[in-house]
């Protein structure tokens, strides 16, 4: 069965680490370099590659810096981090995992073994192999349906908030409106380009950027 399959033949094998002193800012950058919506916190002198001590998703800066306001080269990622850090064997079985996740209320899942961490498995893995585990993960898949996709869909609402009393004869023209509309003032968040946080985000060439970025892309395009 499907469910029976070990954790080892799913996981992603290629985990981005960080120290704990590792600012936010620096943290955002290895998330957009790698393209990946988490880092597993290692601990300075805990053996080959760090002891893995807690992670960090992209909800855990959103709703640990971005929604408060505060500066990401300033917060530390052993500040907001997940921990204790619940772990899993790249020999347990898909389904002991699944209820794991679902009882702990968690996304992602660090794969350790004998002490080391060896790959990193999320929710939307296991569906990807076994339909069986719908019932199980269902709702964590919807809590957890990707991190970076939930901060751009916030911004869009703050955006489509904003322009709501443009006229009737407007909506749905094409030519300068729509080249406008592509460079929309989106509300606040960490910036595509640079990493950075900023209280409001551009939608310029499909990526949210800063007012800085926005110039330098206007910049190099001209």
């Amino acid at each position: 069965m499907e469910t029976e399959i070990p954790l080892r033949e799913i996981m992603v094998r290629r985990v981005v680490k960080g120290d704990g002193e590792l600012s936010v800012r620096e943290a955002a950058g290895l998330m957009k370099k790698y393209d990946v919506d988490s880092v597993v916190v290692v601990r300075r002198g805990g053996g080959e590659g760090g002891e893995p001590v807690g992670i960090v998703t992209h909800g855990d800066i959103i709703n640990g810096v971005v929604s408060k306001d505060t500066k990401p080269s300033s917060v530390k990622l052993k500040e907001i981090m997940t921990t204790p850090l619940i772990t899993a064997s790249p020999n347990d079985r898909l389904s002991e995992v699944a209820k794991k996740m679902a009882e702990e209320r968690i996304g992602k899942i660090p794969v350790l073994e004998d002490g080391k961490l060896v790959g990193i498995v999320a929710d939307v893995d296991i569906l990807s192999v076994s339909s069986e585990m719908n019932s199980i993960l269902a709702d964590l898949i919807e809590m957890h349906v990707s991190e970076r996709e939930v901060l751009r869909a916030e911004t869009l609402r703050t955006g489509r908030e904003g322009g709501e009393d443009r006229e009737e004869g407007e909506e749905g023209e094409e030519g300068e409106e729509g080249e406008e509309g592509e460079e929309e003032r989106m509300g606040q968040g960490i910036c595509e380009k640079c990493g950075s946080f900023s209280s409001s985000l551009e939608l310029k060439d499909g990526v949210m950027v800063c007012e800085t970025c926005s110039e330098e892309m206007e910049r190099v395009e001209g």
